[in-house]
């Protein structure tokens, strides 16, 4: 439905901007992509499969994103059943997130992409990590790493859950690996952390961030567009599933220090986009698996009708907020989901202020309702206590 309603993105023939190089690396072959798309090479590749039974490019990366979103949303239930969540919860949260912008909208907009495969990747990956599949694990982490660079947070979210087993060991993990199974578990992971560098020695590049350019990143603290824009997709990256996380902040917190390399999960991925460039919510996205764990559990104790309240709530949410069949063009591309494009070099149009203006000023209002609805659910569960 997505694909029917939102339009196709124009730019470069309809393949966009990174597109480009990501086709030029698929028909012609990895010399041929930029020095960035150069150090993804496997999805791309990979997209050869459709295009050899006749394809054209870009329905070539389209059958692709079918397979990449089915296996994400597979591995998303499969991760919300690991902690719990029963299957109406699953419907719900998979269907938010099939609506949402970040893990469905853009790739039915802007087809000839990687992200979507490399965020299946890294939801599988990261699966593995916390049911203590780490050969598995590790395995998911090195195609990963051959396929963009946030492969690497599988890796060290594994390694952290590797050590923290063997000092002293998880209690999801039974009798514990010991000294030797732990630096067994830990071991699984480095032929990714090889891949990682053989591409970009062969590539002959840093990646898509140098030091000095994320030094320079670093600037765009001091600009309060940077920071509000940062904040905005924070809450709104994953729908009405990271609003409500964002307002139950203390819980969120008391549940990541049971399985810390959840947080150094997040931390690694908040880093990356405090020195990224201005695509913020393409960083943040990766953040999906650990708010999968806790919108899990999210729901446990409410009764009933105040769980049926929040659910409805987190849906509205992500209408509200992703806009799902809005018509696309190239201009509402950079007004709606990349703004700071426009707002950063400066200055923006009286019409793009008013607009986010309003959208911060709905933002606020919600997560208002939805704090009001968390206290009614406290409330009633200290009733029922």
């Amino acid at each position: 439905m997505l694909v029917l309603t939102s339009g196709r993105i124009i730019a470069g023939g309809g393949l966009g901007w990174d597109g480009r190089g990501y086709a030029r690396i698929m028909a012609e072959g990895l010399d041929q992509g930029s020095q960035m798309t150069r150090t993804r090479p496997l999805l791309p590749l990979l997209t050869r499969v459709p295009h050899a039974f006749g394809l054209d490019v870009i329905p070539s990366f389209q059958v692709m994103n079918a397979v990449y979103a089915f296996t994400l949303y597979l591995f998303c239930s499969l991760i919300l059943d690991a902690y719990g969540a029963g299957t109406p919860l699953r419907t719900l949260v998979i269907g938010n997130l099939a609506l949402s912008i970040a893990t469905s909208r853009m790739f039915a907009f802007y087809p000839v992409q990687i992200d979507l495969g490399v965020l299946a990747l890294v939801t599988a990956g990261f699966y593995f990590v916390v049911t203590d599949r780490h050969a598995l694990a590790g395995a998911v982490a090195l195609v990963a790493m051959a396929s963009r660079e946030f492969g690497l947070v599988v890796v060290l979210c594994g390694l952290h859950r590797a050590f923290r087993q063997g000092r002293p060991p998880s209690p999801r993990a039974g009798a514990g690996f010991g000294e030797a199974g732990l630096w067994r578990g830990a071991a699984w992971y480095l032929p990714a952390l090889a891949v990682g560098a053989f591409v970009r020695w062969w590539t002959y590049s840093e990646g898509i961030l140098s030091s000095s350019d994320a030094l320079a990143n670093l600037k765009f603290w001091l600009q309060p567009a940077f920071v509000t824009a940062f904040a905005y997709f924070t809450v709104t990256v994953l729908g009405g599933i990271s609003a409500l996380l964002v307002v139950r902040p203390r819980w969120c917190a008391a549940r990541l220090r049971r399985e810390p390399e959840l947080a150094s999960y997040l931390l690694v991925i908040a880093g990356l986009t405090a020195i990224g460039n201005l695509d913020v919510w393409r960083y943040l996205l990766f953040a999906l698996p650990v708010g999968l764990v806790l919108i899990a559990q999210y729901f446990e104790g409410l009764p009933p009708s105040v769980a049926r309240v929040t659910a409805a709530a987190m849906t509205f949410v992500t209408v509200i907020t992703q806009r799902p069949f809005q018509r696309m063009d190239q201009d509402v591309y950079f007004q709606d989901w990349f703004p700071l494009y426009s707002i950063i070099p400066g200055p923006p149009t009286r019409d793009l202020l008013t607009l986010w203006g309003m959208r911060l000023i709905a933002l606020i209002l919600i997560l208002i309702l939805l704090h009001l609805i968390q206290r009614s659910a406290s409330g009633k569960q200290e009733q029922t206590t």
